[in-house]
């Protein structure tokens, strides 16, 4: 089989490398919605060009458009994830792809328009190696991971209830590990509100609410446990309007993480019971406390899979380990569901979110054969 996958990607390396290149040129940043088409409509044009009649689907809010083929599949099924928004805006002059020593350089060449090529030439090749196969897979491609799949979370938790295992095409890590677990992400703003007075003639007379603020992020701090992957960072606070006025308002924000459900739900109490408690100088406190993503934990069927992977790649030579991470993907929400999860299946490359991303230009090949293995064995189970 090696033989045969081989031969099929070296006639196909040059359609994939430019198709790879022509999404990557379009900006796609999350709010451009212009580009967010124009990149949807060049998906479009690829999978309908590998024979995977990709369809523009929509959450009832109907405002932003997503990509799936497979929609009539309920059960029984292999989930296949992405998303084809960037954090790169317009206006940035990171906006194409170039090639530099073996690297592709562009935006969103790592996170993660390589997944989406990974994931869609490895679903052509397999119908070539099971030309009398329907094969159970199902795909979703959505526009607005980079900021929390607000609008497509609708979308991942009704139509992939019935999958047996999800695979995220998030990027492989900089020396080739899969993801097995990700972080829960909660997000929390907070408000305290003080009295203003002239701080030179009658402070006294104020309520100063960035000391409220600085004394509630203390006992928030103090909520930190790295070794248990806990975090609790006050990231972000803006208070006071001059120099000579007490500070009326201040608003903190706070970026919080988690390694299991059980973590959050007794870190969600510890840091509700905080903000109720009064604080010394008599401040008013409104917060919104909120669950972006639950973690992504590891089970007995995704440890067994991420093992077949791995093992797959070892055989041919390739450096390829399981590792944990922070950051959040759509791989937490149908891990929370109970579906088995792999993430990390895309290309290798690094420095994500910033203009150093690259994917080593090698590995878009390799990670197709990977999977393309990985697969055959999952369709003889």
């Amino acid at each position: 089989m090696n033989k045969n996958i081989d031969t099929i990607l070296e006639k196909l390396k040059s359609d994939i490398y430019d198709d790879f290149k022509n999404i990557v040129n379009i900006n796609s940043f999350t709010t451009n919605l212009d580009g967010v088409k124009k990149v949807k409509k060049e998906l479009k044009g690829i999978a309908d060009k590998l024979d995977i009649p990709l369809e523009t689907i929509y959450s009832s809010q109907k405002t932003r458009p997503h990509l799936m083929y497979g929609k009539d599949l309920k059960e029984d099924y292999y989930a296949f994830i992405g998303h084809f928004d960037t954090v790169h805006p317009p206006q940035s002059d990171f906006q194409t792809m170039s090639e530099v020593d073996g690297l592709l350089k562009g935006p969103g060449t790592n996170d993660m328009k390589a997944g989406l090529i990974v994931s869609l030439y490895s679903f052509y090749i397999l119908k070539h190696l099971y030309p009398n196969q329907d094969l159970p897979f199902k795909i979703f491609f959505n526009s607005d991971e980079e900021v929390g799949s607000l609008d497509s979370q609708e979308i991942l938790e009704s139509e992939f209830k019935g999958a047996k295992a999800a695979f995220i095409f998030e990027p492989g890590r900089p020396n080739g590990e899969i993801v097995t677990s990700r972080k829960g992400i909660g997000s929390l703003e907070i408000e305290v509100v003080g009295k203003p007075a002239h701080s030179g003639v009658e402070p006294w007379n104020g309520i100063n609410s960035i000391l409220g603020a600085c004394e509630i992020i203390q006992k928030l701090e103090a909520l930190n446990d790295y070794e248990k992957g806990i975090i609790v960072g006050c990231d972000e606070i803006n208070g006071g309007i001059a120099k000579n006025v007490v500070p009326a308002y201040t608003k903190i924000i706070v970026d919080i993480r988690f390694s299991t459900i059980e973590q959050q739900r007794k870190l969600f109490n510890d840091i509700e019971e905080i903000l109720r408690s009064k604080n010394s100088v008599g401040a008013t406190v409104r917060y919104n406390l909120e669950l972006n993503r639950p973690p992504l934990q590891k089970s007995q069927e995704s440890d067994e899979l991420a093992k077949l992977y791995m093992d797959i790649a070892h055989s041919l030579d390739i450096e390829c380990e399981e590792i944990a991470t922070g950051g959040g993907s759509d791989g937490n929400f149908l891990s929370a569901m109970g579906i088995p999860v792999v993430d990390g299946l895309g290309a290798v490359g690094n420095f994500s979110h910033t203009k150093k991303e690259f994917i080593y230009k090698e590995s878009l090949i390799y990670r197709i054969k990977i999977f393309v293995l990985f697969m055959s064995q999952l369709l003889k189970q």
